[in-house]
């Protein structure tokens, strides 16, 4: 065994990458770990088909959760509303943050409504810096998310959360720096890099990777450190390798209805497979041409009406 702490074990380790263990309230998180994203209303494929495949943590949306369920959320319990009895992280709504500019409500409220829920690994509602911000207000962000996380990790309850430090800056190194240093001294026992879905979508694995080491220059090597929205298989192997233990995604349901297969190294659409490279018990029940049939029977199913008579 290479460390420990409280919360994590590490292994083994080659290059910036560690083989390691994660002790939550609910159970042992293996990593590093792909983490599928669940959504807490309307969620196609059930919870309980991917602690099935033998995924023992989740991430899922707190903020979408506290809009559709209110208060009856703190009386259930995120275990039970997504249907799932495994470990269990939530987004305070960040992501909504970086898309809409803004969410109607406070971080104190959202900390204490993630507390309520019980969920396994909580993050504070920080405010993402995403990619091509200004750095005069990149760095506003940074202080507006340090400052709410550290409020929010004071006013916690002992009930055996993992609190994670949301690492902001984007492609302002010395920012995300800044961040890191600032969340560990705080106290954060497991920090979040925010913002690279951008970057990647932006194909800028570069400045990617550059983000991801200068907030592991700043870590100890007993903190675990999660990639937000690392999903292509190409992404994750590098991110392994630089040091990211856990990654959340929702890649696997936005693939599928695209039509593209997930293979080790990126991504296929399912009109140019004539086999499919995999013994999955859908893989194996059906062959490609099969696939191809059945999906076109569900579009055939889901047009309204008036399309068939015409």
């Amino acid at each position: 065994m290479l460390g420990i702490s409280g919360l994590f074990e590490i292994l083994k380790a080659d290059l910036a990458g560690r083989i390691g263990v994660i002790h939550t309230n609910h159970g042992k998180i293996e990593t590093p770990a792909f983490v599928p994203v669940i959504h807490p209303v309307k969620q196609t494929i059930p919870s309980k088909k991917i602690k099935g495949m033998g995924f023992n943590l989740v991430i899922t949306n707190a903020y979408i959760t506290m809009n559709n369920y209110g208060k009856e959320a703190i009386k259930k319990g995120i275990h039970k509303i997504i249907d799932f009895d495994g470990a269990i992280m939530t987004d305070s709504g960040g992501y909504q943050v970086l898309e809409y500019g803004d969410v109607d409500v406070l971080p104190p409220e959202m900390a204490a409504f993630e507390r309520g829920i019980l969920t396994d690994f909580a993050i504070p509602l920080d405010k993402p810096t995403g990619y091509g911000l200004a750095r005069k207000k990149a760095e506003a962000y940074v202080n507006h998310t340090l400052k709410v996380s550290r409020t929010t990790l004071q006013e916690r309850d002992d009930k055996g959360q993992i609190w994670i430090g949301p690492i902001q800056g984007g492609e302002h190194f010395d920012l995300v720096e800044r961040s890191t240093k600032s969340l560990v001294d705080m106290g954060f026992k497991m920090l979040a890099l925010g913002s690279p879905v951008e970057f990647m979508q932006s194909y800028e694995f570069r400045l990617l990777a550059q983000m991801i080491v200068s907030a592991k220059k700043r870590m100890p090597f007993s903190v675990p450190l999660h990639l937000f929205g690392a999903g292509h298989p190409l992404t994750i192997p590098f991110a392994v390798a630089l040091g990211c233990d856990t990654f959340d995604s929702a890649s696997y349901m936005l693939y599928a209805k695209q039509e593209r297969y997930i293979t080790d190294d990126g991504t296929r659409y399912l009109s140019d497979i004539s086999v499919f490279p995999c013994n999955c018990e859908i893989c194996t029940k059906y062959t490609p041409d099969e696939m191809r049939q059945l999906k076109a029977r569900i579009r055939l199913m889901k047009l309204p009406y008036t399309t068939y008579m015409q």
